[in-house]
């Protein structure tokens, strides 16, 4: 039996954090939700993780500027994380800088609202990209 490929979702926006988990769920995966950064570092400590749905924009309530893309350089900057698949989940359109940030550090933009179809194949495509075995992913 293959093991579910666990994604941690950070996303601030409830209803949409619980839509995707579920649906992660019934495609197989096994979802991990975290509604900030600090969330999802906590998570990171505790679960063992595949890849990450991340959005953007987060909310800091220290007033201090963290968003998803603080968390990106974090992960590419540790051994553990620096080559887990990272998915961008965005409603806005990045920024050049934000988008070079991006590219640089081997993560993948998907544009919301997009079909969830669109989401599971770009998944399927970071855990298992061609020339891999699939060794985690939707069954």
């Amino acid at each position: 039996m293959t093991r579910r490929a666990a994604i941690l979702v950070v996303e601030d926006d409830p209803s949409l954090r619980t839509t995707m988990c579920a649906v992660l769920a019934l495609k197989n995966f096994c979802p991990f939700a975290a509604d900030s950064v600090d969330a999802a570092l906590k998570i990171l400590g505790a679960e063992h993780v595949d890849a990450m749905v991340l959005d953007v924009r987060l909310p800091d309530p220290t007033g201090a500027h963290t968003s998803g893309l603080i968390l990106l350089k974090f992960l590419r900057a540790t051994t553990e994380y620096a080559r887990m698949p990272v998915l961008i989940f965005t409603g806005m359109p990045l920024s050049a800088a934000e988008l070079e940030l991006v590219n640089a550090s081997g993560a993948h933009v998907f544009y919301k609202p997009q079909s969830y179809s669109v989401l599971f194949d770009l998944l399927g495509g970071l855990l298992n990209p061609p020339g891999s075995s699939p060794s985690t992913g939707p069954a």
